[in-house]
């Protein structure tokens, strides 16, 4: 599937209008990257996700660095150590804060 960039903003707006009752978090912008990211043959193309920072993580979640902090300690979040210093956040642990994905056990 080829998706336009020339799609009208009030066209990407409407749609994500009528998609955020189911959606709440669905802004235009994000309804284009899913569009295009998604085959023509029904199945999203695997995406291979790098660690995120934790300002990153605030910043999407729209909390605090030290909330983020919290969170990883609650272990809500999981780290990713490389060293003391060098912190990262596993990108499945935010989509499953965010009731995207279902937990693993």
């Amino acid at each position: 599937m080829h998706v336009s960039n020339r799609i009208p903003p009030a066209v990407l707006a409407a749609a994500a209008g009528m998609l955020q009752p189911f959606v709440p978090e669905l802004s235009p912008q994000n309804l284009v990257a899913a569009l295009k990211a998604h085959s023509g043959n029904g199945q999203a193309q695997p995406q291979f996700e790098k660690p995120m920072t934790i300002r990153e993580v605030a910043k999407l979640l729209g909390v605090s660095l030290a909330t983020v902090n919290n969170y990883l300690n609650a272990g809500k979040l999981r780290r990713i150590s490389a060293s003391r210093s060098f912190v990262r956040v596993d990108p499945e642990s935010v989509r499953q804060l965010l009731g995207y994905a279902e937990v693993r056990q």
